[in-house]
């Protein structure tokens, strides 16, 4: 059984790790589908707890955990209560064509968010998260006639950063508002290089393109919940994201060099081209979703949530990339065997179990990505509180193997801690 002094502990060490340093530093994915738009898109990792269930949330409040996925959902804690939310992120990977087969892993912070009430009648949250992740190393060699061989390289890392204020209201005891301001920024570097490995004569090339970004987001959401005569609640959630342009300052350099074969020593020629501080912005296209849930409270949840984007829209600099409009479902639920059972603790566990489908926002050799994953969930919960400890697993896959693409097959680990004070 977790007691409360034990969740105070947990929470301490938590804190102090995900505060360091070196917890940011290890977030370092390896996926080549992060080559396209903004990288690969942190949306299915907002909670330890809605991990669990397929990562719905559109149409589900609570009053022991913050749901970010709609700002409306912060009116689902009581008015004398305090929440505060960290989690942390693992993920092992294997990335496989036709031909070869490689293995990746990382870890990440998840979130660090705290809800507060500010009156009976309005909820407020906050807190840091990432919002895109970028992390791929990609070669290709080529033999062309007089010349010989050529390998073409294509690198890219960085990550997009966000701080949330959310701000909640209960408009009606069955409907409530919301709204989210992010700031987000962060650095993504990508180079390309043009090589030739079996001559040390010959000039390569490489151009560096590193984006600094850096302004606001906003999401809106709205919630309803009705009681039905059997005791459960009926709910709904919409979640509107408007098209936002965000600023972006370019660096940009091209240079010829010489190198080894191996590319482990550059010796610089001349400059190409050089730009320290291009101006412009990456165009975030508009997104929709709903959801509905029905819930038994404290025996059972099930949920399901539809999303839509148009990422066709996205542009950077004023240029396309390799995307098309996005389209998910997800579908999740809850079970509680007897939340108030005093001779079994295993009785008071949440297990929790979902599936999602995305389609997701890339085309690529004119095919379109797909992603889907099957989670379980688990949720211990402290005693005599609201606190709980959260896990949540997810095996998944991305991509495919046909159309010289990559299929990337996934297990995802999260674990959250929700402080109820």
């Amino acid at each position: 059984m977790i007691r409360t002094k034990s969740a105070h502990l947990i929470l301490t060490v938590l804190v102090l790790f995900f505060l360091s340093g070196e917890a940011w530093s290890q977030a370092r994915i390896s996926s080549p589908y992060s080559r396209y738009g903004v990288g690969e898109l942190w949306h299915n990792n907002y909670s330890a707890v809605l991990s669990g269930m397929g990562n719905v949330g559109l149409a589900i409040h609570s009053d022991n955990f913050l749901n970010l996925k709609n700002p409306a959902s912060y009116t689902g804690f009581d008015s004398t209560s305090f929440l505060f939310d960290i989690s942390g992120l693992g993920s092992y990977t294997t990335l496989k064509t036709t031909e070869i087969s490689q293995d990746a892993d990382y870890a990440s912070l998840g979130y660090v968010l705290f809800g507060t009430p500010i009156t009976h009648w309005w909820k407020a949250s906050f807190g840091l998260m990432p919002y895109s992740n970028v992390g791929y190393e990609v070669f290709e060699d080529r033999m062309i006639e007089d010349i010989g061989r050529v390998r073409l390289i294509y690198e890219g890392s960085g990550a997009l950063n966000q701080f949330h204020i959310g701000n909640a209201f209960k408009i009606t005891p069955k409907l409530s508002l919301g709204i989210n301001t992010s700031y987000v920024w962060g650095v993504i570097g990508k180079l390309r290089r043009v090589t030739f490995p079996d001559s040390l004569a010959m000039l390569s090339t490489r151009i560096d393109n590193v984006d600094h970004v850096s302004d606001l987001l906003i999401d809106f959401g709205a919630q309803y919940f009705t009681p039905l005569k059997n005791g459960m609640i009926l709910g709904a959630g919409l979640v509107y994201k408007p098209k936002i342009n965000l600023n972006t300052t370019r660096q940009y350099i091209g240079q010829n060099y010489f190198s080894s074969s191996d590319n482990s020593i550059e010796l610089g020629r001349d400059t190409i081209v050089y730009n320290s501080s291009s101006k412009g912005v990456l165009e975030f296209p508009m997104g929709f979703g709903g959801g509905v849930s029905l819930n038994n409270p404290n025996q059972f949840l099930v949920s399901m949530d539809v999303n839509w984007r148009n990422w066709e829209e996205y542009k950077t600099f004023g240029r396309s990339d390799s995307l098309q409009n996005s389209f998910s479902v997800n579908l999740g639920g809850e079970y509680i065997p007897k939340h108030n059972s005093i001779t079994s603790y295993w009785h008071r566990v949440r297990y929790r179990i979902g599936f999602r489908y995305e389609n997701t926002y890339l085309e690529i050799n004119n095919q379109p990505i797909k992603e889907f994953g099957i989670s379980f969930g688990l949720g211990f919960p402290f005693r005599r509180s609201k606190s709980m400890l959260n896990f949540a697993f997810e095996f998944g896959n991305k991509g495919t193997t046909k159309y010289n693409l990559v299929q990337e097959n996934f297990f995802k680990f999260t674990f959250g801690l929700s402080s109820y004070e």
